[in-house]
């Protein structure tokens, strides 16, 4: 079984509409998985005309119509378990690790997968999205994926980065490698063997909504 994973569309917040490199790179997918940030319920409609989706609520899904998505769902699919959750924790987990990120300049993963690992029992893989970079490693026996983002901060020349979150976030992100700091989706082959995760990165630009000055 394939399955295609999106996250961090922004779609009507920063991306005018769902890119078609998204369609085109899970072309054939027999389900679609939504990390949460859709912003916009009309990347529900375009991913269905793709497959069958399963969605969750992220920490911008303020929209009628995705306000009732779940934030976290147990998915299963060919014998395998799959965790699905966005992967935003609350102000008191994250304001330190921005204002750390910010000091140090360091990516601070540290406890951020554990925490998305507890959300859920045996399973066999957690799908997240939230920090619009692509995850693939195993913690505890549980291989925890990101397939990264569709909408990327650096390729937003209105990006806002003053906040101190922002300031954060954008120092954690420049010590990645340029490929992290690429729009992609992912892909979960379920099989016999488990579950093989891989990151898609889509071609081509993907512009954001233009601004009025």
């Amino acid at each position: 079984m394939r399955i295609g994973v999106v996250a961090d569309t922004h779609v009507g917040e920063h991306l005018p509409a769902l890119p078609p490199q998204v369609p085109q790179a899970l072309a054939g997918v027999d389900l679609v998985l939504h990390a949460g940030d859709l912003t916009d319920p009309a990347v529900l409609r375009d991913l269905r005309a793709i497959a069958p989706v399963v969605a969750v609520r992220g920490n911008h899904d303020e929209a009628a119509g995705l306000r009732a998505l779940p934030r976290s769902v147990l998915v299963r699919a060919a014998g395998a378990r799959i965790g699905l959750t966005h992967g935003s924790r609350s102000r008191w987990a994250e304001l330190p690790a921005a204002l750390l990120s910010l000091a140090a300049g360091a990516p601070l993963l540290l406890g951020f997968e554990r925490a998305m690992r507890r959300r859920f029992g045996a399973v066999d893989c957690v799908v997240f999205g939230h920090l619009h970079l692509p995850v693939h490693r195993v913690v505890d026996g549980v291989l925890m994926f990101s397939p990264g983002a569709v909408y990327v901060p650096e390729l937003d020349p209105g990006y806002d980065w003053r906040g101190l979150r922002a300031r954060g976030f954008r120092r954690f992100r420049r010590r990645l490698p340029p490929e992290a700091r690429r729009p992609s989706v992912g892909l979960l082959e379920v099989g016999p063997g488990g579950v093989r995760a891989s990151v898609i990165p889509l071609a081509g630009p993907i512009r954001a909504v233009r601004r009025a000055p």
